[in-house]
């Protein structure tokens, strides 16, 4: 065998070693980013899962009433204070713990640091539910704060929620058979009276 031969061979495998690494490299960074996501998707669920969350979403089903109300509605247009309605004080603040953690959520969705396919499929309904909540804060909010930025990334969340829920609906793998049958075929039976719900 000749040097040239020799240095030539010597090449070529030191490029196979090189090309075989940067693959290697790849698919663990592609594994690291899954793994990441994954991380990422599970603490959104727990935020969104906490009973802190979810008992602000319930204290938020009275804001549309609360700011129609003229003893309260003041109250949201001031700045925060201990002087205001307790009821504000806890509107306020349960609007805060919603609208901001979806705000965040919305930021890392737009900026691609989350998967908002994988986000939207598990809680589109919590963001639009949300949304519809709070739109009437909002406006108030940016409309005092002179600025379309407030929870502008919940906006966005709510705009992928709404056009996802109106197109998709279901993520159930196309020509699997089902458990149950279709919404509109089931029969439910009526109700002889309303359970009692005052306990």
């Amino acid at each position: 065998m000749s040097l040239e031969l020799l240095n030539t061979i010597a090449t070529l495998a030191t490029c196979a070693v090189v090309a075989t690494t940067a693959i290697a490299a790849l698919v663990q960074l592609r594994h690291l980013r899954a793994s990441n996501q994954i991380e990422g998707q599970l603490a959104i669920n727990a935020l969104i899962q906490s009973e802190e969350f979810r008992s602000a979403q319930v204290r938020l089903s009275a804001l549309a009433r609360t700011l129609d109300d003229p003893a309260f509605a003041w109250a949201f247009r001031v700045p925060l204070s201990q002087d205001l309605p307790p009821q504000v004080i806890a509107m306020r603040s349960a609007a805060r713990i919603v609208g901001s953690n979806l705000e965040n959520v919305g930021n890392m969705v737009r900026n691609r640091l989350t998967d908002g396919r994988l986000f939207i499929e598990q809680f589109g309904n919590v963001v639009e539910n949300a949304w519809e909540l709070l739109e009437p804060y909002t406006l108030i909010r940016r409309t005092l704060e002179q600025s379309d930025a407030v929870w502008e990334d919940f906006e966005y969340l709510a705009i992928l929620s709404r056009e996802w829920m109106r197109t998709q609906r279901s993520v159930f793998p196309k020509n699997r058979r089902r458990l149950l049958p279709p919404w509109n075929q089931i029969d439910l039976p009526p109700l002889n009276k309303a359970p009692n719900t005052e306990n």
